[in-house]
């Protein structure tokens, strides 16, 4: 007779995150994370709670306790994961650790209302201005493999009136800023700290060093296509060249600037974020010609 294989009540925070994050799909679900100075296990403390009660007694699961609610939360046990739930508290950790913004300022499970009428699920985490009670953003957490989810951050923004929303699933994320009501702008490159606005993180200055050496390819150009050139009306594979060879061409040109300073950027105005880059675009074929560098262009097919 065939026996179950019982859960341990011994396993590290790292055992159990490899336990949670063990499917191929999810197996690097966590590199969202990879800047934040310390690995996800020195971060959380996952610990085993054995129930005493019910059908269940005796059974081992495993819980973390909350950065916000100080209270004990399930992630693992032999019949459910939560990897939504670590993305959240790394997400937690990262706001108040990196973007500095107190945990009396962020609210979990924040039930958001459409008028008369309440959303069936509630927002991940929202975090506020600093009057404490105006939204600045929303965070929409998913588990590694599910994509999904843009459109009901976008309804949350709208009805809480908050001007940037994060999208995220532990291995890449997506940021949307909304300057006006009901348009939507991914012109922001990173999250503003508790300090800062939008227009704060738009006019910083960026070098080559300030630059991600680790990304998803093919998301980016998902992105491009879904986010910026839907329904534009414009041949998308064309446009989408042309970004990219701008941007290489950017990066190239940027070692001989001073402080090795980057141009490839955005602005909250749409017209100048195209002069911008057009004129990156069109410099880049002038140093092309001009040098003769006939495998750049050849460099970005490849890519594609």
């Amino acid at each position: 007779m065939a026996t179950t294989a019982v859960l341990a009540d011994n396993l590290t925070t790292k055992e159990v995150l490899d336990l949670i994050f063990r499917d191929p799909a999810t197996k690097h679900g966590l590199i969202e994370f990879e800047d934040l100075g310390k690995k996800p296990d020195e971060i959380l403390k996952i610990y085993p709670k054995m129930t005493g009660t019910g059908k269940a007694k005796g059974e081992v699961r495993y819980y973390l306790k909350c950065f916000k609610r100080n209270e004990d939360i399930q992630v693992y046990s032999e019949k459910k994961a939560s990897p939504e739930e670590i993305v959240r508290q790394l997400w937690l950790y990262k706001l108040h650790h990196v973007y500095n913004y107190p945990f009396d300022h962020i609210a979990v499970e924040f039930q958001v209302d459409f008028g008369t009428a309440t959303a069936e699920k509630a927002a991940d985490i929202v975090v506020f201005q600093r009057d404490g009670s105006t939204a600045k953003i929303v965070v929409e957490v998913k588990r590694p493999e599910r994509k999904n989810g843009i459109n009901q951050l976008k309804s949350y923004l709208n009805a809480e009136g908050s001007p940037i929303g994060v999208w995220s699933n532990g291995q890449e994320r997506v940021i949307l800023y909304r300057p006006y009501p009901r348009e939507f702008e991914d012109t922001l490159t990173e999250i503003p700290t508790f300090h800062q606005e939008p227009r704060d993180v738009l006019a910083a200055k960026l070098t080559l060093a300030d630059l991600k050496r680790e990304f998803d390819f093919k998301r980016i150009i998902q992105n491009l296509e879904e986010l910026v050139l839907a329904n534009a009306g414009v041949d998308e594979f064309n446009e989408i060249f042309k970004i990219i060879f701008s941007k290489i061409y950017d990066e190239m040109a940027a070692r001989d600037r001073k402080n090795q300073e980057v141009a490839f950027r955005k602005s909250d105005d749409p017209q100048i974020t195209y002069e911008n880059i057009d004129k990156l675009f069109r410099n880049g074929q002038a140093y092309s010609m001009r040098t003769n560098i006939s495998n750049l262009p050849h460099n970005i097919f490849k890519l594609l």
